[in-house]
């Protein structure tokens, strides 16, 4: 697992297609654009296990 410390405007790619970058903090969140092809699926972790999917085993649990 990657772990990046960003700053406000930092981006960072994933492959070529994907771009992933800090656009705001504010207080205890953090926004981030995603741009990436229409046929990559982006799902939040709360919607995905709310329907039933598992927890990626690399993500840890506060």
């Amino acid at each position: 697992m990657l772990c990046i410390t960003m700053r406000k405007g930092d981006y960072f790619l994933i492959g070529k297609d994907i771009v992933v970058q800090l656009d705001t903090l504010s207080g205890s969140r953090v926004h981030l654009t995603i741009n990436a092809p229409k046929d990559v699926p982006i799902v939040r972790g709360e919607v995905l296990e709310r329907n039933g999917g598992k927890r990626p085993d690399c993500v840890y649990q506060d």
